[in-house]
């Protein structure tokens, strides 16, 4: 059986590197590569990744190594500590107590090895779980109040600075702060612009006419220019956790939105203004004039899209264009200026979409009926035996070499050569057998899974017509990741209703074969 390696670099692990106690990863996979050598498990697959532990569903990797978990592919997951797999909320760490348990892979660490067939070891793992999640939070408390107090004492703690600044060390001191850069004049600019009375589409067009560029991409758009306009950094402000995150659970599905935070720290910085306050406040006046109050008396959502498709072209989130009329349909349009991407009705991408989902859903169980999980795994198994049989045959062949050494038929360098290309042999026939024994284990595990699928999208599928558009959207949100649009010809009045544009739709599931 196979083995896997999973690592992941903390935040304590960073503050070690910068003690000089060298790269984490390296160090931890030398560690356990030493570890599987010294006991004779052989590897098939390391995964890592440098994220937080708080969420398994932001670590991919960790995602991808659960799934081939659930599917039997490893005999047991290397790993430094148990907290490196979950240090998350009570439902992560029932999810890779539950996942491991229920499939029989081992943990293994190097100081002790996890099977929780054993009602201890299961016990075990749940209260080491149950600690490192405490400690997680006790980190986290002690770290929010550090970064607190910094920020009040005037420091910038942010990864990238914002336009105009270079993020500095601080002299004499520690922490960082901000020192003006090239960009500077700039950001002056555009003060001026904005309390002269030009607006945000205005000034950013007017950049692009002067051919200044923006920190990324090549052209501005007006919601750069407004973070600009509302950064109190710029009159010599530190404002901190601006936009917080904001969790939801509905139907049993967590989102996360960014939302402004208006408790939100705003201290005076280390760092020189580059406007003055009284111009803050001016350019703040302008853009609260200019500001149209949204309607609270219909907030549902109308886009059964909304969050799902992508512009092709940019990346940018495709948006609704509604027409206030009944007799005009709504369109899906990239909110771009700058981009190419021509709008279509949406009520044509969204039955493409739903199509596309349909024809996926038809693949499946095509794919399902054409390819039995018993002669798959019948054929695959084979396959393996006839491996260990040749594997077997080297075996022998290995005997009779030493014999012959023995007997002097064979001279030593004759024994060397036909022992290279016996051993060169067997590492080819073992990785055969290896890729061999996966392959049993990928059509089986793909076999549940696709079970699992089908009658998911089967329930979406029947019930996705009759539903209101929200409830559409977050139907689609459970078995659609993302979808790219692209349409570079326009409609005329005479195809007004022809479906002149590419969906790229990327289901949640694998794709089918």
């Amino acid at each position: 059986m196979l083995y896997a390696i999973y690592l992941r670099k903390s935040r304590a692990d960073l503050d070690a590197e910068a003690m000089g106690q060298g790269e984490t990863l390296a160090r931890h996979r030398a560690a356990l590569l030493d570890y599987a050598a010294h006991h004779g498990l052989e590897i098939g697959a390391v995964y890592e990744e440098i994220i937080s532990g708080e969420s398994i569903d932001a670590r991919p990797k960790m995602k991808q190594l659960l799934r081939e978990v659930e599917q039997g592919r490893w005999a047991g997951v290397l790993c430094m500590d148990i907290d490196r797999l979950a240090r998350g909320n009570s439902a992560d760490q029932a999810r890779v107590s539950n996942t491991f348990r229920i499939s029989g892979t081992l943990i293994i660490t190097p100081s002790k090895v996890y099977d929780q067939s054993r009602e201890s070891d299961e016990e075990y793992v749940d209260f080491e779980l149950f600690m490192a999640r405490r400690e997680y939070k006790a980190i986290s408390r002690r770290i929010m109040r550090g970064r607190i107090a910094s920020v009040k004492e005037g420091h910038f703690i942010g990864s990238m600075p914002p336009y105009g600044y270079d993020k500095v060390k601080v002299e004499r001191g520690r922490g960082f702060t901000l020192s003006p850069n090239s960009e500077s004049d700039t950001v002056k600019q555009i003060y001026s612009m904005c309390i002269s009375g030009m607006g945000c589409n205005a000034i950013a067009r007017r950049l692009d006419m002067m051919g200044i560029e923006p920190r990324k991409g090549s052209l501005w758009s007006s919601a750069s220019i407004k973070d600009i306009l509302r950064n109190p950094v710029y009159c010599g402000k530190i404002r901190w956790q601006y936009r917080r995150e904001e969790k939801s659970l509905t139907d049993g599905i967590v989102t996360t939105h960014r939302r402004e935070n208006p408790d939100c720290i705003i201290a005076q910085g280390l760092h020189p203004a580059l406007i003055s306050e009284e111009e803050f406040d001016q350019a703040q006046q302008f853009l609260n004039s200019r500001r149209i109050p949204h309607k609270k008396e219909n907030t549902e959502l109308r886009n059964p899209l909304s969050g799902l498709v992508y512009c092709g072209i940019c990346g940018s989130m495709m948006t609704r264009l509604g027409t206030g009329s009944r007799n005009h349909s709504d369109t899906l349009r990239c909110p771009n200026r700058n981009c190419s991407n021509v709008s279509a009705k949406l009520k044509l991408v969204e039955s493409a979409l739903v199509e596309g989902v349909a024809r996926w859903l038809n693949d499946c169980r095509v794919n399902v009926s054409r390819k039995p999980a018993a002669d798959t795994a019948k054929a695959e198994r084979t396959a393996a035996d006839k491996v260990r049989a040749e594997l077997a045959k080297l075996d022998s062949q290995r005997e009779r070499i030493y014999s012959f050494l023995e007997q002097g038929v064979y001279s030593a360098g004759e024994f060397r050569e036909r022992m290279e290309s016996l051993e060169k042999r067997k590492m080819q026939l073992s990785e055969n057998l290896r890729q061999a024994e996966q392959a049993v284990s990928e059509a089986e595990g793909n076999r549940q899974l696709y079970a699992q699928i089908i009658p998911r999208v089967e329930r979406v599928m029947d019930i996705y017509a009759q539903s209101t558009p929200e409830e559409k959207n977050r139907l689609l949100k459970t078995i659609i990741s993302r979808a790219e649009y692209i349409k570079t010809e326009r409609n005329t009045r005479e195809n007004a209703d022809r479906c002149n544009f590419t969906l790229n739709v990327t289901p949640l599931f694998p794709e089918t074969d």
